[in-house]
């Protein structure tokens, strides 16, 4: 990590205190035969009437220009370790970050001992989430585009053609397995406590009728989900009940449902089979009751 202008400074002043040869060059006007140059003594000379000898001024000069390439330093260290870490072959996290550099259309160019791009376009770059997971020998990637801000399953067409691109760029040997699924679906029921001094019986804002707090922290719950995370149902709750107008809430029950699967209850948490979830507002049930009485403690 790099040192502070200060620490090469005295660093140097110490160096410089410890040879014989320079004893006569001191600074203290007070006992120039013992006293330690250092940093806080150069800044206060500085500022003073009298002058900084010039020997000082250049290990200053000399300390900035070692505190530059110390802090350029920790930032490439920083860089490479970023680069190494996502473009590192034989780890899951390469296979997700290799997964968002698919350009769906073109074709693949053996070159320089490896496959890459003649053209390098960002639109053709579909998939927007990955990741990636080992599981009985095999890696599971699985992989999702957006649509309208929505995470959105691969038609059949790119699915082909991505797992095409992946028969070429895969690790010889290594199983694996691509997964682009519908969301999972979740359902709920939840009691939720309204301000009716806030909200309509829409549940819109009394001040601004073409606002939903409710309907609007269901949705951004489910889009600032990491992707094939985890769901906890304790965080819903609380998205809920940040929204304007809400009082309280209270989550009865929940049913988590695959595409194409059924629906089982959930406890506390469940794991996406897609690698994201959607509400399923229509199945799900929302009660509502109406807080219209401030109450006031004696």
């Amino acid at each position: 990590m790099a040192r502070t202008i200060a620490e090469i400074y005295n660093a140097m002043a110490t160096t410089k205190a410890d040879m014989q040869e320079l004893h006569d060059w001191v600074v203290d006007p007070q006992n120039p035969s013992y006293v330690m140059d250092n940093a806080d003594q150069l800044l206060a000379d500085l500022r003073s009437t009298s002058k900084v000898a010039i020997w000082r001024l250049f290990l200053y000069v000399f300390a900035v220009g070692s505190w530059t390439i110390e802090t350029l330093y920790d930032k490439l260290v920083m860089t490479i370790d970023a680069i190494m870490a996502a473009k590192r072959p034989h780890t899951l996290r390469w296979y997700a970050e290799e997964s968002k550099k698919y350009q769906y259309g073109h074709e693949l160019v053996w070159a320089d001992y490896q496959y890459s791009y003649a053209v390098y376009d960002p639109d053709a770059r579909i998939i927007k989430y990955a990741s990636a997971q080992e599981f009985n020998g095999k890696v599971i990637l699985k992989v999702a585009k957006e649509v309208g801000g929505a995470k959105t399953a691969l038609t059949t067409d790119e699915k082909n053609a991505f797992s095409a691109f992946w028969n070429a760029w895969r690790d010889a040997g290594t199983k694996l397995e691509i997964k682009s699924l519908a969301a999972d679906q979740l359902r709920v029921n939840i009691r939720i406590i309204r301000d009716r001094m806030v909200l309509r019986s829409n549940n819109s804002l009394l001040r601004d009728s073409s606002v939903f707090p409710i309907s609007d922290a269901i949705a951004s719950f489910g889009n600032a989900l990491e992707f094939d995370g985890i769901l906890r149902m304790s965080k819903l709750v609380d998205a809920i009940q940040a929204a304007e107008g809400v009082v309280d809430v209270k989550l009865e029950h929940a049913w988590h449902r695959p595409a194409g699967g059924t629906y089982s209850e959930v406890d506390m948490f469940v794991n996406s089979v897609a690698g994201h979830f959607e509400i399923d507002i229509d199945a799900s049930s929302f009660v509502y009751v109406d807080k219209t009485v401030v109450n006031v403690e004696e």
